[in-house]
């Protein structure tokens, strides 16, 4: 297959770069920029955003319950998470080029940088996506048989509402995303196990499961950083965090009826 006529990138939008420019005049402090900073311990707000996943039980999700006994239910998961992961990739990056301080963007970046992993001979053969696509060659799904379904675009569209400042973009995929996802793939990881043992389910979920863990983390100190220099900005990450989170639960209980209502003709 190749890739002629086919489109390899996002429609540019000017007034984001614009945006970012007119700021770089506005609002110009060198510390801001270039400074290193001191971390603090985690915000109180930090720590209750990341009780939120602990509270919302995801990993308990009836959805999981028919996933491991179910392969289309499965295939239905994989088939959507291909629409979701590359996205949230680009997201993360998105997110990096608001943050301003140096420092604080490089830490930002490892995240970025582990959802992407090193190339070789010009291939991301370990970047989340690309593993992905590897699981789902695995199980035999189809490319062109391969649909959006409507949970999953409402999803997207939540986290992409809730990104409406740098830190409510952390919390939304930092706790939401990130730190949630540890519990859901581990769920995952269970469901195959169960009904589809022999599927090329391991790569893709450990490297998850694993990297994440780390990912959170960095978020979480770095969005206490930014909240201690502006405490007011506390809400928003709250904010982002319990709309990724609850965004997240919808989602399965979306994917749930959808799969039921497949199952039912």
């Amino acid at each position: 297959m190749t890739l002629e006529g086919r489109s390899l990138y996002t429609p540019w939008h000017v007034g984001a770069a614009d945006a970012l420019v007119d700021a770089n005049a506005r609002d110009w402090d060198y510390d801001s920029r270039f400074r290193r900073v001191e971390f603090p311990d985690l915000h109180p707000a930090v720590i209750e955003a990341d009780a939120l996943v602990d509270r919302c039980g995801v990993e308990h999700h009836r959805f999981f319950t028919i996933a491991g006994r179910s392969r289309d239910a499965l295939a239905l998961w994989v088939e959507q998470e291909v629409f979701v992961t590359g996205v949230f990739a680009q997201l993360l990056s998105l997110t990096a080029s608001t943050i301003v301080n140096v420092h604080l963007r490089a830490m930002f970046n490892v995240v970025v940088h582990g959802e992407h992993g090193p190339t070789t001979r010009d291939e991301a053969k370990f970047a989340h996506p690309t593993l992905l696509h590897n699981l789902r060659e695995s199980m035999g799904i189809v490319e062109d048989d391969m649909r959006l379904a409507p949970p999953t675009q409402r999803f997207l569209e939540a986290i992409a509402r809730s990104m409406t400042s740098t830190l409510s973009a952390l919390g939304s995929l930092g706790v939401g995303n990130e730190r949630m996802l540890v519990p859901e793939y581990s769920a995952v990881e269970k469901a195959f196990d169960q009904a589809w043992p022999d599927a090329g389910h391991r790569a893709f979920l450990r490297a998850n499961i694993e990297e994440d863990t780390e990912h959170s983390a960095i978020i979480s100190r770095i969005a206490s950083t930014m909240i201690s220099m502006q405490p007011e900005t506390a809400s928003q990450y709250s904010s982002g965090a319990k709309s990724g989170v609850d965004a997240r639960m919808r989602y399965y209980d979306e994917l749930t009826s959808l799969y039921e209502s497949r199952t039912a003709h």
